[in-house]
């Protein structure tokens, strides 16, 4: 598939190395080439990197624009997935009292745009783990992470249910990142723009890494703070299943157990990155100050969530908000620091939201 961040690989322990590689690539982004290697390497390998190279030549800048109309059925579906998972404060939807979906002209929660603009893709253009093959490097780098991302929103004008929006999609870079004693990561940076009839709405910068298949155990990091607020659930097949099929996410993975078990060696099913990414996002909403609402979420990925595991998602407010001297509204930003963890207390995700006044 896709949030996940794509946690779609057996790379269990390699979470935590992929984070810090890929802030480092982040840092390094104006260079936009791939980096030489001094390790001696094999004719097969820098035939490898050659054929990634030639990839990146063909790829890189090519962007893709696709057209949505906010489907109020579709936030409806979602809005139904995943609200009983979410604390009684999340915030309820106006509905159409017609039909019952969610009314036109509501601004679409965070991260709700994930299952929107989805890409016409037949089978046979996808890998055979179910997900987009023309995002991916050639082989043998075909295990793929969703490794983490930044999103930003416009607070003046936020996507609304209803309205006709478009998101353009690029490769933005492809760069090789080198481990000692390991085969090199091939990260990709994918950067998605949405517009409506107003302008800019919402943008996001997208990392995935690939790798060639490894077989790691996974790694418990656990978060030495105390959460301000937080919520417990356990996501379901069922709940797999209905955000694969909203987000028109093939990636197998996540709702075909016995691929998950026998090809990546995953105990289970995993949960997508981007749900992950949802659900803290809507963790925030719900405790969310009067007056409120986000304006960015920079994020990573740090170990795999399973289906049918224990999951707490928590928030801790980083800093004061800053006040008018002559009354009480929030009027600066604010920082609130986000964080999953699984029936052990590791981290399996990890970011940080910035809240700006309402527009």
């Amino acid at each position: 598939m896709t949030f996940s961040l794509q946690l779609g690989s057996r790379a269990r322990s390699l979470l935590p190395q992929l984070s810090k590689l890929v802030s480092s690539a982040s840092t390094s982004h104006a260079r936009r080439h791939i980096s030489a290697t001094t390790a001696p390497r094999s004719k097969s390998a820098l035939e490898e990197l050659a054929a990634v190279q030639k990839w990146r030549d063909n790829v890189l800048g090519k962007s893709s624009i696709l057209w949505d109309r906010m489907d109020p059925r579709q936030l409806t579906l979602l809005d139904q997935s995943i609200r009983p998972y979410l604390p009684a404060s999340y915030p309820s939807l106006p509905r159409d009292a017609r039909v019952g979906d969610v009314a036109e002209g509501t601004p679409i929660p965070p991260a709700a745009y994930l299952v929107y603009f989805p890409a016409a893709k037949c089978e046979s253009e996808l890998a055979p783990d179910g997900y987009f093959a023309d995002e991916a490097p050639p082989d043998p780098f075909g295990q793929r992470v969703w490794a983490g991302g930044v999103m930003n929103f416009s607070a003046e004008n936020p996507l609304r249910v209803g309205e006709l929006t478009s998101q353009t999609k690029r490769i933005e870079d492809v760069k090789i990142k080198e481990r000692s004693g390991m085969d090199p990561l091939v990260i990709v940076r994918l950067v998605l723009e949405m517009y409506n009839s107003r302008g800019l709405c919402a943008t996001e910068n997208r990392d995935l890494a690939y790798m060639k298949p490894i077989d790691l155990q996974r790694k418990t990091v656990k978060h030495n703070r105390q959460p301000d607020f937080g919520h417990e659930l356990v996501p379901s097949e069922i709940l797999l299943f209905r955000y694969s099929a909203l987000s028109w996410n093939s990636h197998r993975i996540h709702y075909d157990a016995v691929y998950a078990r026998e090809t990546e060696r995953h105990p289970g099913l995993l949960v997508h990155g981007p749900l992950t990414c949802t659900l803290l996002l809507q963790l925030l909403e719900a405790n969310m100050p009067q007056g409120m609402a986000l304006k960015s979420f920079d994020y990573r990925a740090v170990s795999p969530m399973y289906c049918q595991q224990g999951m707490r998602l928590n928030g801790r407010w980083m800093q004061a908000p800053q006040r008018a001297n002559t009354k009480c509204d929030v009027v600066g930003p604010k920082k609130c620091e986000l964080w999953s963890t699984n029936d052990e207390g590791g981290i399996s995700m990890k970011g940080v939201a910035t809240i700006v006044p309402r527009a």
